[in-house]
């Protein structure tokens, strides 16, 4: 055994970085691991957001690839845009946004632990063990802690083992490909997030192009997939489209593929997940932080992290496990939300035909604002979008029933 710790956090991803980040400022011994050896690697995440989380978490300039000032929603036969002269929000960098939480870390006197894989957890009376491997040795370490923070994301590793019974999943996969393109090209597309709908450019899912910094561009696709034997198929699909999509729509035949990313999402309908159990604490993906309609994802990962963090700090200080109480708030806040937000993606990724996905972004464009439209988007407020729509539907009626033509 190497050393012990206050906390271990294990995941490397916005909300681990977080956590750790918290748990240091207040003064806890924090060892936060990341199986990678660079956090360059594995780098998967669109990452575009509004400007709120920026302030929100205090993130510094340095971590924005770039900023979006137009929302675009592309379907198999029109285009459908907001525009603004005013920059609306940011496509952050997710390899430097998880260097710059692990740097924060460290400057607060936490310890960064790279190239270490999770293998196992030891639960003993006074905390857990915890095996690593080293990636390049196969060599295996143990720490020790008072309380484990699994933020290994959809895979959950931590919080359950191999022989326990996970709660119900919906899977998702996504492919995305970071390109270099030309300058008259990018300028085409640097003010824009794009998102792709209908047969033509996605398949139960949503498609995209964002922004990163000059000439680059980021284009990949999504798609739920039900088992986990049908995520072959899934692969093949999603880098189909996201080839066309650079293709057909970019019409980009010279431009430099710079990487290639993916990964899987597995969430918990009705947010089911396990916060807690046995010293393990989980947080972001872990307990279904990304939403089912997409959007924001890394916000309401770090959100998690923030308010397991106050559970945290009591449990550190005084031995009283609140754990319960962070399970019960977190779903208090987004539990509707996310109930809601189930059965729209599922009308729309799954069931809809292009003609109706099309009737429903007509309807939307032609009554729904900018504002209206990324409260839904990003922060899943719809009261405002239902009452517009409850209103055009009402004013429709009066003149069905008065007989004159709307």
């Amino acid at each position: 055994m190497q050393e012990s710790f206050d906390v271990i956090v294990i995941g490397g991803g916005p909300a681990g970085g977080q956590t750790a980040r918290n748990l240091t400022k207040l003064g806890h011994k924090v060892l936060l691991a990341e199986r990678y050896n660079s956090f360059e690697d594995n780098n998967f995440s669109s990452a575009g957001m509004t400007l709120v989380p920026l302030e929100e978490f205090e993130l510094p300039e340095s971590v924005v690839g770039a900023y979006w000032k137009n929302l675009k929603i592309q379907c198999s036969k029109n285009e459908y845009a907001w525009t603004s002269n005013e920059r609306k929000g940011v496509v952050l960098d997710f390899g430097r946004l998880r260097q710059f939480l692990a740097d924060e870390a460290v400057k607060h006197g936490g310890k960064v632990l790279m190239g270490h894989r999770y293998t196992k957890k030891h639960v003993l009376e006074d905390g857990l063990l915890i095996d690593f491997v080293n990636a390049a040795t196969n060599e295996t370490v143990q720490y020790k802690a008072k309380l484990v923070v699994d933020a290994t994301g959809p895979v959950r590793k931590v919080m359950y083992d191999k022989k326990d019974n996970q709660p119900e999943m919906v899977l998702g996969s996504g492919i995305e490909y970071l390109i270099k393109v030309d300058q008259k090209t990018y300028d085409r597309y640097k003010d824009d997030l794009i998102f792709f709908l209908g047969h033509k450019w996605a398949l139960k899912g949503y498609s995209w192009i964002f922004p990163m910094e000059n000439c680059i561009l980021k284009v990949g696709a999504g798609k739920v997939h039900i088992e986990a034997k049908d995520q072959d198929s899934t692969n093949k699909t999603t880098k189909k489209l996201t080839e066309k999509i650079i293709k057909d729509y970019i019409d980009a035949d010279n431009y430099q593929l710079l990487d290639v990313h993916g990964g899987t999402l597995r969430y918990s309908p009705s947010i089911k997940d396990t916060f807690y159990k046995d010293g393990v604490l989980a947080v972001g993906d872990a307990v279904s932080t990304v939403n089912p309609l997409g959007g924001e994802g890394i916000r309401y990962a770090m959100q998690s992290a923030d308010l397991a963090c106050k559970h945290i700090e009591e449990y550190l200080k005084t031995g009283h496990n609140t754990f319960k109480k962070y399970r019960k708030t977190w779903r208090k806040r987004n539990l509707l939300k996310w109930q809601i937000c189930e059965v729209s993606s599922k009308r729309v990724y799954i069931k809809y035909s292009d003609e109706q996905i099309e009737n429903r972004m007509k309807f939307y464009h032609q009554n729904a604002s900018f504002d209206e439209i990324i409260n839904a988007l990003f922060y899943f407020k719809f009261k405002n979008l239902m009452k517009r729509i409850f209103q055009v539907y009402h004013v429709k009626f009066q003149y069905m029933v008065s007989g004159k033509t709307f």
